[in-house]
């Protein structure tokens, strides 16, 4: 395996590692992990479910990662990622609070996950906002997981992590599922057709949806209004869905596809804690800018 960063190189490194695996004939499956340097601990999400999910459609019944670095066991350990794959470790108590831990949520943990974001996205170094943005901005998030939950079918459930660097003043949180990917909803759903990374924008695109109102409300906006606000925070979002990249940093839009398909679709966020902006909703009357949420 080779570093995970969060960048496509990374996300790539993840979708080959996952089609070594889905080639493993063994029910045990020894991954060497002496080339790897750093791991972003938010790449924990996409690696815990390529695992899970190699373990749940492959027959094998137990992976071991072989060689891991002190530095990078360190930080694997703080998030409780190890004693999911064979390791024999307690987790290390996080001492900077800039962990966000690694989970694995069924389909029915919807307020598991609410919580899960409430408890870790306190104290990292968030924009300050008003407290009816911060709630309409962790309504966000937790659309994402109800996203997943409609329209991935995974059998193998959801998966989040992430980490503050405090020293280049970036928090980054990525959620992944292992399913259909965009292109293929919106196929099922809606009979478009779309390349990858062109599925991925559709969703992205003013009240372009697959999913049906919820309490009478209308699904579709949790992405879009995320992408918006790290528009203003100069920070970034990366989305990958079956073999299509789509990726917005530093007010520009890269596409992309992997040779191969990522088995599902991953966002990840970046937020600029750099950022001394306060925000707020303009429905409150405080300051005159688009009223993104």
């Amino acid at each position: 395996m080779k570093n995970l960063n969060s960048t496509f190189e990374g996300f790539k490194n993840v979708i080959n590692m996952h089609h070594m695996m889905a080639t493993c004939k063994d029910t045990i499956c020894e991954i060497d992990m002496s080339d790897v340097n750093w791991i972003d601990a938010n790449m924990c999400a996409p690696l815990g479910g390529v695992l899970q999910f190699n373990i749940s459609e492959n027959k094998i019944t137990k992976i071991i990662l072989r060689d891991v670095k002190p530095r990078i066991q360190d930080i694997l350990q703080k998030n409780g990622f190890l004693p999911n794959f064979g390791f024999d470790v307690e987790k290390k108590p996080d001492t900077y609070g800039t962990t966000i831990e690694y989970q694995r949520f069924g389909c029915m943990d919807s307020q598991s996950f609410k919580r899960y974001i409430e408890k870790h996205f306190r104290g990292k170094g968030i924009p300050d906002m008003t407290p009816r943005l911060s709630q309409k901005f962790r309504e966000s998030i937790s659309e994402t997981f109800e996203n997943a939950i409609d329209h991935s079918m995974t059998q193998v459930g959801i998966f989040a992590c992430g980490q503050y660097f405090p020293a280049q003043e970036r928090l980054d949180f990525s959620i992944a599922d292992l399913g259909i990917g965009f292109r293929e909803n919106i196929s099922n759903c809606l009979g478009k057709h779309f390349a990858p990374e062109e599925a991925i924008e559709w969703a992205l695109e003013g009240m372009n949806t697959t999913r049906k109102p919820k309490n009478g409300k209308p699904g579709g906006f949790g992405l879009k209004l995320i992408k918006e606000f790290l528009k203003l925070n100069n920070g970034g979002i990366d989305i990958i869905s079956d073999a299509g990249y789509w990726s917005f940093k530093q007010g520009q839009i890269y596409k992309n596809r992997f040779k191969a398909p990522f088995p599902g679709t991953m966002v990840n966020i970046e937020i600029n804690t750099s950022d001394a902006q306060s925000y707020y909703l303009e429905s409150e009357g405080i300051i005159d800018v688009e009223d993104i949420f």
